[in-house]
């Protein structure tokens, strides 16, 4: 239950959420009214909504299970979206993050199915965090205090260069399952589609598309089928990281919140779209010049 109401607070510019991760096929459904983010009501999907005998009930107003065909459809229009022919590119931006002094400037890299790379600069300071992702691991490296926290991939129980390809399409903003490849009209139908009274849908991957250890979920707005947000548990720690993108003319922004067991962060990397002829940038050397921390360590500045 308790992914639930993470999938709710992420909808909740919508003002509702539904069901559990996944099920492929959910006794239930949990929904809340425009609004009214905090009250819950369960809806069997054999439940039939009466209305007051003095006022018609309106369907506008309901949270429903889309149909095979809406899906098809949807996943149609998703796909023909994809952004397929780089090998890398770089954006360019600003970072502001909760216990980070000031707003600091950032670098996104991408190689594609190798690598991403995030390097944060700070006036005076220089270069003061990175996040390095690879085939092998994912690395935070916080050069202000020589420490840093790394993650192998086959913990994660996926396959390695599929998961960097997913990443990559998740920060670009597009649907992809992490550790099984992006949105197709056939793994579309393994997940929940759930259309939302505010015309947002949440997607939730079913268990053959979920990755050991977390659970996730995307809502989406189905007017061009942009990705609103994404929302990541980890079952293990209990902690949740969500990705929000607000898209503009000239670029886009990404707010991020983690949720830690005992603390939440709060920040946004404001972006420009995507140069496919960067300079690339180098993978730091770790050797003897870092010592390996916690997490929480991680994030004192």
């Amino acid at each position: 239950m308790k992914a639930i109401k993470i999938l709710l607070l992420a909808a909740s510019m919508a003002g509702c959420a539904a069901g559990a991760f996944g099920q492929s096929a959910p006794d239930s459904i949990a929904v809340c009214p425009p609004g009214e983010p905090a009250e819950m009501i369960i809806i069997q999907p054999d439940e039939v909504v009466a209305s007051e005998p003095e006022e018609e009930q309106d369907a506008s107003n309901a949270s429903r299970l889309m149909t095979v065909e809406e899906i098809s459809e949807a996943a149609d229009s998703i796909a023909a979206n994809y952004d397929t022919d780089w090998t890398d590119l770089s954006m360019q931006g600003k970072l502001t993050l909760d216990g980070l002094p000031m707003s600091v400037s950032v670098k996104v890299y991408m190689k594609r199915g190798e690598a991403v790379i995030l390097s944060a600069r700070a006036p005076i300071f220089g270069e003061v965090a990175r996040m390095e992702a690879t085939q092998d691991s994912i690395t935070f490296i916080n050069k202000h205090t020589r420490c840093y926290n790394t993650q192998p991939l086959q913990e994660l129980g996926v396959d390695p260069e599929a998961y960097i390809s997913d990443l990559q399409d998740v920060l670009l903003g597009q649907v992809a399952f992490p550790g099984h490849g992006r949105l197709t009209t056939d793994n579309a139908l393994l997940s929940q589609w759930i259309a939302l009274p505010t015309a947002e849908v949440l997607l939730y991957p079913g268990l053959e598309l979920q990755t050991a250890g977390t659970e996730y979920g995307f809502v989406m707005d189905p007017a061009g089928w942009q990705l609103r947000s994404f929302v990541l548990m980890l079952q293990k720690t209990g902690t949740v990281i969500e990705t929000k993108y607000l898209y503009g003319d000239k670029g886009w922004t990404l707010g991020l919140e983690i949720n830690l067991p005992k603390k939440k962060m709060e920040g946004e990397v404001q972006l420009s779209y995507p140069d496919y002829n960067p300079s690339p940038l180098q993978m730091t050397e770790i050797g003897g010049k870092y010592r390996k921390v916690d997490f929480k360590q991680l994030m004192k500045f």
